[in-house]
């Protein structure tokens, strides 16, 4: 049973959430009213208010499965479901939300190539205190850092607008981006 810990601890870990800073506690913890270890095919499900705590991410979900890693060259793959909400902590230490229907992370490797992403479907968005992103799929590739969409909505907040300062600065000749097309 430790070692299904210990397998699960990496997989969430090391995708949803980067490692912890250092000195920081690695710990990941699920809650979940029931649960399911299926051996043979190395699948954790997780069902009924599902709570995932690490010092950088917190999930909660109706239900999550997570197909964990067997040997060396097995994907990572977990789906949360059902009222997903996500709260992490970026690289520059700021905090990130997140909420969807679904929220799907993927790790696969091939050819020495990663490709690493989260996919969350259904009323998908996150924010921040300063931005609003609505999409549906949002795809977040985690080794480019790069979040795309189709039918994408950004919100910004007035403070963000209000601070951008400098030589860019909306009302500043200089580099500004006219505000009627041809002018």
């Amino acid at each position: 049973m430790k070692c299904i810990c210990l397998m699960l601890l990496l997989l969430l870990a090391g995708g949803w959430a980067e490692a912890a800073p250092t000195g920081e506690s690695q710990t990941l913890t699920i809650h979940s009213e029931r649960g399911r270890f299926d051996m043979t095919n190395y699948r954790t499900i997780y069902m009924g208010h599902v709570r995932a705590d690490d010092p950088r991410m917190h999930l909660t979900s109706d239900w999550l499965a997570a197909d964990l890693p067997h040997d060396k060259y097995s994907d990572s793959h977990v789906v949360a479901a059902t009222n997903v909400l996500m709260v992490f902590i970026d690289d520059k230490g700021e905090t990130n939300h997140a909420s969807s229907d679904q929220a799907i992370y993927n790790l696969h490797v091939e050819g020495g190539v990663t490709n690493e992403t989260v996919t969350l479907t259904g009323h998908a968005k996150m924010w921040t205190d300063k931005i609003n992103i609505n999409g549906e799929p949002l795809v977040w590739d985690l080794v480019k850092q790069e979040l795309t969409s189709t039918n994408w909505e950004t919100t910004f907040t007035h403070d963000i607008l209000n601070n951008l300062g400098g030589t860019n600065a909306a009302g500043h000749k200089t580099n500004g981006v006219p505000l009627i097309p041809g002018i």
